[in-house]
């Protein structure tokens, strides 16, 4: 009869570890290495027998491995988990934990390795359908509303015609205009006509998202940044539009310290993940656009100058609607099929209503034209919809003479005039800020900043 063959310390563990799908590594309190499973040698490239019999404090010395947990466990009694990084980029996820005699004194430390590449590479691929699905909506809804645009004027024709031609160049580009001129409609047109446009492009507005999550939501965060962060990190919107095109609207609301970060990823192609000190590279063209004066700002040091200088390279200009009240029967038959498509009507605008909305000035641009066609279609009984159905023009009318413009101005202090205005004709019916910012159609931080600034105006004048 054959001899039983009589395992090993080492021959058992072996056998246990290697029934394990993560890395294990087994070690005396002392930090002597006993037994290293199979799935620990892929993991981390090491050969066992570089492992086996030999000390952690030597190991470590000879730069096999980058770091040990093994004396925290010891000192400590209890689990210990840490964050490494292979020489290729991987990162694992290092938990120690004691192993224990009967009388309760640790006599081995386990520790456990997993890979959180694969898990990290899982969460930006879901990242990535879900912003791609966001994406295939939209289009979808312009594609079901028919043409995507009017331009008629020479004056944007003009700015769409050189977001043609700097498309496939991936110079940063700043989009200058009032609110509601199209600024979107350029970096899109930008961003469809480049060698990117198979790629995602993101929209961010930076006004509309609290300065606390604005960085996170940018540039990620790693497990643990923060309270109530994820779990599993979070990618940020400059990885997940890799190859694609970043929309930084409303860039003037960014505070000075994102600045920064911003700058350096237009400078050195790189982001930093919050939490994080291991750089990132990402190939992300940066469109930003804003209805601020940059410069003003600048020189108010609520800019960074630099910043300025590396968003500036191609800038475009859009017009306002009343530099290009030309546009505006287009604008109209453009809406009006947008509108009875989506809503099932069959309504029409009469040609004197539209004449009367050519002697509008238009303080909210294009935006502003298409919310009164739908408010019109929306709320009349009619399928022929005058001026006298909806008392809109007589209204405008009747409101003028509460906004004067005395003399020959800067446009500059004529556009801060009205946006005085319409804050405090907003103010008269809305109760917070939210609501004014819905009534404008503009983020809420930016009514308490606009007001807040008008404010300092009004103090200056009264004294």
């Amino acid at each position: 009869m054959a001899k039983k063959k009589v395992l090993t310390e080492h021959e058992h563990w072996m056998h246990l570890l290697d029934c394990f799908s993560e890395g294990m590594y087994l070690t005396s309190s002392e930090g002597l290495t006993i037994s290293v499973n199979k799935a620990y040698e892929k993991l981390t490239g090491i050969a066992v027998n570089q492992l086996i019999g030999r000390y952690m404090k030597d190991i470590v010395a000879e730069g096999i491995v980058s770091k040990t947990i093994t004396n925290e466990v010891v000192r400590t009694g209890v689990e210990v988990t840490v964050e490494q990084y292979t020489r290729e980029g991987q990162r694992l996820i290092i938990n120690g934990r004691p192993i224990r005699d009967d009388s309760g004194r640790i006599c081995y430390v386990l520790t456990i390795v997993r890979d959180m590449t694969s898990i990290d590479n899982l969460q930006f691929e879901v990242e990535k359908l879900r912003r791609i699905a966001k994406e295939y909506k939209e289009q979808l809804d312009i594609q079901k509303h028919g043409i995507k645009f009017v331009a008629v004027s020479s004056s944007f024709k003009k700015a769409v015609d050189l977001a043609h031609k700097i498309a496939n160049i991936d110079s940063t580009v700043l989009i200058l205009g009032e609110s509601g001129t199209g600024k979107e409609i350029i970096a899109r047109e930008i961003h469809e006509f480049s060698h990117r446009a198979q790629n995602r492009l993101i929209k961010v507005n930076c006004g509309a998202i609290p300065e606390s999550l604005l960085e996170s939501e940018l540039f990620g965060y790693e497990k643990g940044a923060f309270t109530g962060a994820s779990p599993s990190g979070h990618v940020g919107i400059f990885e997940a539009a890799n190859k694609g095109t970043v929309f930084l609207d409303e860039i003037g609301e960014m505070p000075l310290v994102l600045q920064v970060k911003l700058l350096r990823v237009l400078q050195e192609k790189v982001i930093t993940r919050v939490g994080s000190n291991k750089p990132i590279s990402v190939d992300t063209r940066i469109i930003a656009a804003t209805n601020e004066n940059l410069e003003k700002m600048v020189s108010e040091k609520r800019f960074r100058k630099d910043l300025y200088f590396r968003l500036n390279v191609v800038q475009i200009n859009t017009p306002p609607l009343r530099q290009r009240k030309e546009e505006i029967p287009a604008l109209v038959d453009f809406f009006v099929a947008k509108i009875n498509k989506q809503y099932n009507l069959s309504k029409k605008l009469h040609p004197d209503l539209v004449k009367s909305f050519m002697e509008h000035e238009w303080p909210g641009n294009v935006r502003e034209l298409e919310n009164v066609v739908e408010r019109l279609m929306v709320t009349s009984d009619k399928d022929d919809i005058v001026g006298t159905d909806s008392g809109y023009i007589s209204n405008v009318d009747d409101n003028k003479s509460e906004l004067v413009i005395t003399g020959v101005m800067p446009l500059q202090k004529a556009y801060e005039k009205v946006e005085q205005y319409l804050l405090e004709e907003a103010a008269k019916t809305c109760k917070t800020t939210y609501e004014i910012a819905d009534a404008l159609e503009i983020s809420q931080p930016s009514v308490s900043r606009k007001m807040k600034k008008h404010k300092g105006v009004r103090d200056e004048e009264q004294g």
